[in-house]
């Protein structure tokens, strides 16, 4: 029987011969488009619109896994240790993951009602796929990695954790009332006083600088990638034992007592027993396709629930008898903060988590299920910027009535310094065009953004385009100078360095396709621009009326054009209403509201 190939990543020389000798033997050869496919293919295409239904598909069955019934528990609840909900650390990986699996599946399913006598020629990251399919002929490419282990930043790393566990082992035992958890990752920020940069971190640093004696900072380095790109960097902050006169508290200290204590090592270890035995229990056979693409991409990532496990057991014993009262944390969600929150609830003391990103109805860190909401996995208390996000949590979220409040966004107490003295300088001739980058999780769109902004600028005589690398993309210069020659753009620079908000406050316009950034854009009264391929206006920007949509290059173009020309201009009275539902108000204050919220959570 003739084959079946899918072709889904770009082949090599000896595949290519392979494949044209298995066409000589009558094989059908398909190829999903952006894979590099060869002439002989035949495209298989998922249209923008079943791209932005299988988003949604998606999300809505990744979060009904977790309620899926076993017996007489739900998925959760099996997976569940004491205040540890492991299925929650994993959600928002689990999802993305499954997003592209079924971005891969989705279109060959619909070519095909059974996959015998197929070849799929595909990347290790659909490996998984072995488990559901087994009857499909994988092909993996055969290039080894070229990357070189990093000795140099692990011996840095390891010295930077040995000098932290031991200023924390023998410093005066502090006894604050409340934590707020923070990773000691600076970048560029102005200071409020001066207006000058420097270094500090890039969400809570206004918050900081408000603390007063009842608070301490539980701080954390996390590790380097000892291979391939890595975006970490030393700061001296991190060998201090206060950050603006706040004293920090070295998370290493207890996860290193915690490898030396043998209560957090059984604890940790029976939990995983307990894990690895539930994971049979669950009934496959009753599984949609993108249930079962969940079950197995959760089950593959034991190992990192094996971490958090021990996370979750060392933080519990630090926090037993510490008499804090809460612990507090922007990221809130992720599974390392939360393992960390899990043990501050297990021992009675309060969580809050402080909104650091923009919320919407394909962001899975913000949404919970009603079960969720019954069993409080969420953290006590939630404060976010505005109105519009502390109703998305309750209607959307299922978060509890009674769990957020509105303050602000701390980031935006520079602002009101930053206009006035924006203000009284001289206007730059040169037209700045601000890309803010994202590492988006679908290669192709990330590539697609990239390629139109660099296209559309690059048309415009007497502009500068300045791309704002995103913080976890402080590697990816060559990637975007790549696509920049590509599109033949050389108008453009790179900035890794500079404060946000003064590129900001100092830009003519700002693109970027989803980000937070464009949130705050809007605070600054500037120009925005959406650029959206799938026509999603994920955020509401457009139908708000306080953004321009661009869906390509040419409509980019045409969009900045008519900015510069002034025949776009920004709506004020929607502005004004934006920032009132969005973000209670922007006088400077965040910081003292966030505190007296904290300070009357009823500690």
């Amino acid at each position: 029987m003739s084959k079946t190939i899918i072709i889904n990543r770009p082949l090599d020389d000896s595949e290519i011969e392979e494949i044209e000798l298995l066409i000589e033997e009558g094989a059908k050869v398909f190829a999903l488009s952006g894979s590099n496919s060869p002439d002989f293919a035949q495209p298989i295409i998922l249209t923008s619109e079943e791209k932005r239904q299988l988003n949604y598909q998606t999300m809505d069955e990744v979060l009904r896994f977790g309620d899926l019934p076993v017996g007489d528990q739900t998925v959760a609840d099996l997976f569940r240790i004491d205040n540890a909900s492991i299925w929650h650390y994993h959600k928002f990986r689990v999802y993305f993951a499954v997003r592209n699996l079924m971005y891969f599946l989705k279109p060959v399913k619909q070519q095909f009602s059974t996959f015998n006598d197929h070849i799929w020629f595909v990347t290790p990251g659909v490996y998984i796929l072995r488990r559901i399919f087994p009857e499909v002929d994988f092909r993996f490419p055969e290039v080894e990695s070229k990357s070189e282990f990093n000795f140099k930043i692990l011996f840095s790393y390891v010295f930077l954790i040995k000098i932290r566990f031991l200023k924390n082992l023998f410093s005066k035992k502090k006894k604050p009332e409340c934590l707020l958890y923070m990773t000691e990752k600076y970048s560029a920020v102005m200071d409020k006083n001066t207006l000058k940069t420097r270094s500090g971190h890039h969400i809570l640093e206004y918050l900081i600088s408000e603390l007063d004696d009842r608070f301490a900072l539980l701080t954390e380095v996390l590790m380097p990638k000892p291979k391939g790109k890595s975006d970490y960097s030393f700061s001296n902050k991190q060998y201090q034992t206060s950050l603006n006169h706040c004293p920090k508290i070295f998370l290493e200290g207890f996860l290193i007592s915690g490898m030396f204590n043998k209560e957090v090592r059984q604890s940790t270890r029976t939990a995983r027993i307990t894990l690895r035995t539930a994971y049979p229990k669950v009934p496959k056979s009753d599984l949609s396709l993108i249930q079962r693409l969940t079950f197995e991409v959760f089950q593959s990532l034991d190992s990192s629930s094996g971490f958090f496990l021990f996370r979750y057991f060392a933080a519990r014993k630090y926090f037993a008898g510490s008499g804090i009262k809460a612990v507090i944390a922007g990221d809130e969600n992720s599974p390392l903060t939360k393992s960390i929150l899990d043990a501050a609830k297990f021992c009675g003391i309060k969580t809050i988590g402080l909104q650091h990103g923009t919320m919407h109805d394909l962001h899975p860190a913000y949404l919970f299920t009603p079960n969720d909401s019954r069993n409080r996995v969420m953290p006590d208390l939630t404060l976010t910027w505005g109105k519009y996000w502390e109703d998305f949590l309750i209607e959307k979220g299922n978060y509890p009535k009674d769990s957020v409040i509105s303050v602000g966004q701390i980031r935006t107490d520079i602002i009101p310094v930053l206009m006035k003295a924006e203000n009284r300088k001289k206007a730059n001739p040169t037209e700045q065009i601000l890309f803010a980058s994202q590492p988006q999780r679908d290669p192709e769109l990330r590539y697609q953004a990239a390629f139109d902004v660099f296209k559309a600028a690059g048309k415009l005589p007497n502009t500068q385009l300045i791309v704002k690398l995103h913080p976890r993309e402080f590697a990816d210069s060559g990637y975007y100078s790549a696509i920049a020659t590509e599109a033949g753009c050389k108008n453009y620079t790179i900035d890794k360095t500079s404060d946000l908000y003064q590129l900001i406050a100092s830009c003519d316009v700002l693109i970027t396709c989803f980000s937070t950034v464009g949130t705050e854009t809007i605070y600054f009264y500037k120009p925005l621009i959406i650029l959206d391929h799938l026509k999603q206006d994920i955020l509401g920007y457009v139908a708000e009326g306080v953004a321009f949509q661009a869906t390509d290059a040419n409509s980019l173009a045409t969009i900045l054009s008519g900015i510069f020309r002034g025949a776009l201009r920004v709506d004020r009275v929607k502005y004004d209403s934006f920032i009132q539902k969005y973000a209670y108000r922007i006088d400077g204050k965040v910081a003292e509201r966030c505190i007296d919220a904290i300070a009357s959570a009823e500690l």
